[in-house]
Order: C-alpha cells, then sequence, then structure tokens
C-alpha cells in the first residue's frame, strides 16, 4: 500500500515539475508592411528609393545603405529622438531609439519590415546614460536596467513602444502614400 501511494506521490510531482509556466516568448518589436502596387519590379524599386528618402530619410541619421535594382533590396537606417514624460531618469533616459529599415520589391507586390529597434540613453549626464536596449513587444520582457527599478523600467519601455509604434506605423502610411501619389499613370 505504502509503496502503491508513493508511485502515485512521485507521478503526481513529476507531472508538475514537467508543466511550463506559461509565459509567452520575448519577442524584439518590429513593424511591417505589406501592399500592392500596380508597377513592374523596376519603377516600383525606384518609386521606394524615393517614398524612403521623403518619409525615413528625413529622420535624424537617416542613410541608404544598400540598393539593389535587381534583387529589389533597399537596406537603410534610422533613429527617432526620445524624451521620457517620467520624471525618474528622465535626462539619463533621454536618447535616441535606433532601427533598421528593410525594404523588398518584387512586381506589384512591396514589403516594408522595421526591425532592430533599440534605445540609447544619454551618455553625457553626470550618472551616465541608462539605455533599455532592445524594445519588445510586451513590458513583461523588458530589460533589466542599471539605474532604474523594475517599474520604472517598464514604464519607460511602455513609453518608448508607444512613441516606436506611433511614429514608425505613421512613417510607413506616408510612405504607401507617396508611391501611390507619384505613380504614372
Amino acid at each position: 500500500m505504502r509503496a502503491l501511494l508513493l508511485l502515485c506521490f512521485g507521478l503526481f510531482c513529476g507531472s508538475l515539475i514537467a508543466q511550463g509556466t506559461g509565459d509567452p516568448p520575448a519577442t524584439a518589436l518590429s513593424f511591417s508592411r505589406t501592399t500592392s502596387i500596380p508597377l513592374n519590379k523596376v519603377q516600383l524599386h525606384d518609386r521606394a528609393l524615393e517614398a524612403l528618402a521623403a518619409t525615413f530619410g528625413r529622420e535624424p541619421g537617416a542613410k541608404v545603405l544598400l540598393t539593389d535594382r535587381e534583387s529589389g533590396t533597399i537596406e537603410a537606417v534610422a533613429r527617432m529622438n526620445f524624451r521620457s514624460e517620467m520624471l525618474t531618469g528622465r535626462e539619463e533616459t533621454m536618447g535616441t531609439i535606433a532601427y533598421s529599415i528593410h525594404v523588398q520589391v518584387n512586381a506589384g507586390e512591396l514589403r516594408v519590415v522595421v526591425s532592430a529597434l533599440a534605445h540609447t540613453g544619454n551618455r553625457n549626464t553626470a550618472r551616465g546614460g541608462i539605455s533599455v536596449g532592445k524594445l519588445m513587444r510586451d513590458d513583461v520582457h523588458a530589460q533589466t536596467t542599471a539605474g532604474l527599478g523594475r517599474s520604472n523600467v517598464v514604464r519607460v519601455h511602455a513609453e518608448l513602444r508607444e512613441l516606436a509604434t506611433t511614429r514608425i506605423n505613421s512613417l510607413l502610411q506616408s510612405m504607401e502614400a507617396y508611391i501611390r501619389a507619384n505613380m504614372e499613370p
């Protein structure tokens, strides 16, 4: 009888250990937009390059790294400025959000992916900068940061994510509108 109870208890405890925590996986923040535009590959590549210069190209530090008409690829980087509305660590967290832009053009289709969003704080302060680092899809997986408590890191991360989401979605929408407005009839 004792052996049977011990066996049942062992199986029960073993099954509890095998269950996961249920936390969603940590994923980095990224944005993508696919648009159908009735142009051939070369025409669409040229319009996309113009639209990139007119939208993302106006952001601080914007630079086209690669453009290839044959493969239909455009690679660029840019950044946006950030200043927290929170008083705690405002000067130290003031800085930039850097990101990369990948544009893939096919005949009649334009795909834009904005990824690798990372925050860098103001390094010129007396206490040094507070950098949140890579931006994540949710605040639960925000990286711990020296100089800020966990609740402040979550609040700053939420501010960063909200600013990036608003600004990049606006730029993606403007880029699509620019291409559509400048299509040849």
